[in-house]
């Protein structure tokens, strides 16, 4: 499967933020605000959101176009 992907050396934002979050977790199980059940749940959340607003249209579907009207009868 075809991915997006930037030129080369530009800094990888999304493995950032997904080390960011990460850590966050990991820090808030660690001082007791939030367990890990929790974090779960609110992990499969996010994971939710992300994915309808990162949505790319896979490249095996086949491009949906508005049927075409029948040419009209020349007079």
């Amino acid at each position: 499967m075809p991915t997006r992907r930037g030129p080369r050396g530009s800094f990888p934002v999304e493995l950032l933020v997904f080390l960011a979050i990460l850590t966050t977790g990991i820090i808030l199980i660690l001082v007791g605000h939030i367990s890990p059940e929790a974090l779960a749940g609110y992990a499969s959340a996010l994971t939710g959101l992300y994915t309808a607003w990162r949505h790319y249209p896979r490249s095996e579907e086949p491009q949906r176009t508005p049927p075409q009207a029948p040419p009209a009868p020349e007079p």
